[in-house]
């Protein structure tokens, strides 16, 4: 996590020590891996060259290593720093780096042939080590792009997943570890400023309402400062002026553990939202998996509790959506279950989870609850949605009055939130952020 914008003011903020080695680990796992299937394809297309029969397979094998291991540890360095920057993160990136690297390396182990035989680096000698880039050098070049362009970043990704795996099952994932949940050293919250035409957004199963712009970025402020208030580092998301539904963080992403999934939204109308949700989401240094047509996945659907993941089969999340997600969540070491819902935009307007595990739901809304496990029935259908601050304490909606005084006799201290604007437009208290902590 490098990066912190709060309010349009952007601060710094020291990556942590687990950060850069899980990174270098699986950077330095990427180059190698990158560096030495480079070497192996070049020399194995090396030794087809040799059609005179002359040198033995062996010899073949021995003269390309020995032309081509000081090209091939200079793009492994080269590609070590790329992957630090980023360069590993996308493929074009990758495969940039992969072609810096093998063009450097080249030169590189050519200069050291020539003075290896006391030839002057002259006018003549740079001119033919550069024709040899579309020569004998051209296939490790054009090897190292595609290999780095390719391979690296799906490595690069393996490696993270892997390594945010070990990191549940040491720790515990989701919520249901109320300790833990407290004590976390980092708690992260990505928020995004109301849109000018909020009263625009998208609504489906609610009667339209006038949307009170100066009353919404009140709330909406109120919100912010009660989660920074209880620990929660806050990173607002680039402005989306014309983007009404761009406030609701919450469905554009889905966050397990160290890795982000960016959804596809089910209201195609939502979809320009992503690109800014990326970014943030990008710069804080989080592994990224990506949904692709036909699945529609809302992160609103998506309820992490414990090891278990819940996921709503909503109007906004279809078959394939779920799909992807279990695919995803079991390789992290979670098991996925999908709750059919009715009547309700999305899971969580419906269902959400105490610190202890307990989860918060409005029943009506649920053909089978008891696919939801350890169930408290909400007694006002906007109470169904809360948001743990800490390991004791709960933001309830102002407007469920029931729903607080019942989680208070469960021996949690409780925050009540005016958020009628948000409400108004099918939001509640888990809408306004995408939340991670750990």
């Amino acid at each position: 996590m490098t990066s912190d914008t709060r309010h349009g003011n952007a601060t710094t903020v020291p990556a942590q020590p687990g950060e850069w080695r899980d990174r270098l680990n699986s950077v330095l796992t990427a180059s190698v891996a990158t560096a030495l299937l480079t070497l192996a394809i070049t020399m194995i297309r090396m030794n087809e060259r040799d059609l005179t029969f002359t040198l033995s397979p062996v010899d073949t094998f021995m003269q390309a290593l020995g032309i081509y291991v000081l090209p091939a540890t200079v793009l492994m360095l080269l590609l070590i720093v790329g992957g630090m920057l980023g360069a590993f993160r996308h493929w074009f990136f990758a495969g940039l780096a992969g072609l810096l690297g093998a063009i450097v390396g080249g030169v590189v182990g050519y200069v050291q042939q020539i003075l290896a035989v006391g030839l002057p680096l002259d006018g003549e000698a740079w001119s033919a080590i550069f024709l040899e880039f579309f020569g004998n050098n051209f296939p490790f070049v054009a090897i190292a792009t595609l290999v780095a362009g390719v391979a690296a970043p799906l490595m690069v990704r393996a490696v993270e997943r892997r390594e945010a795996q070990d990191a549940r099952l040491a720790q515990g994932g989701g919520l249901g570890d109320p300790r833990r949940f407290s004590e976390a050293a980092e708690k992260l919250a990505f928020v995004r400023v109301p849109a000018g035409n909020l009263d625009e957004a998208e609504v489906s199963g609610a009667e339209r309402a006038t949307v009170e712009a100066d009353l919404a970025a009140e709330q909406w402020e109120a919100y912010v400062e009660l989660l920074e208030e209880y620990g929660w580092e806050t990173r607002e998301v680039a402005a989306a002026e014309t983007l009404p539904d761009s406030v609701f963080t919450e469905d554009p992403v889905v966050i397990i553990d160290d890795v982000a999934i960016i959804a596809r939204p089910g209201a195609p109308s939502r979809r320009p939202e992503l690109p800014g949700v990326r970014a943030a989401i990008e710069q804080a240094g989080f592994v990224l998996e990506e949904l692709e047509k036909p699945a529609t996945l809302d992160g609103g659907d998506v309820l992490v509790n414990g090891d278990t993941v819940y996921v709503g089969a909503s109007r906004r999340t279809n078959a394939a959506g779920i799909r992807a997600l279990r695919d995803i969540a079991t390789g992290l070491g979670y098991r996925v279950v999908a709750v059919p819902i009715r009547d309700a935009l999305h899971l969580r307007s419906v269902a959400t989870a105490l610190p202890d595990g307990t989860i918060v739901a409005w029943l009506d809304a649920f053909e089978r609850p008891e696919l939801l496990g350890r169930i408290v029935a909400a007694p006002e259908r906007l109470g169904a949605s809360v948001l743990p601050l800490d390991g004791d304490t709960v933001l309830v909606s102002k407007a469920a009055p029931k729903t607080a005084r019942l989680i208070e006799r469960l021996g949690y201290t409780v925050e009540r939130l005016d958020i009628s604007e948000f409400e108004k437009l099918e939001g509640g208290v888990t809408c306004l952020s995408a939340r991670s902590f750990g």
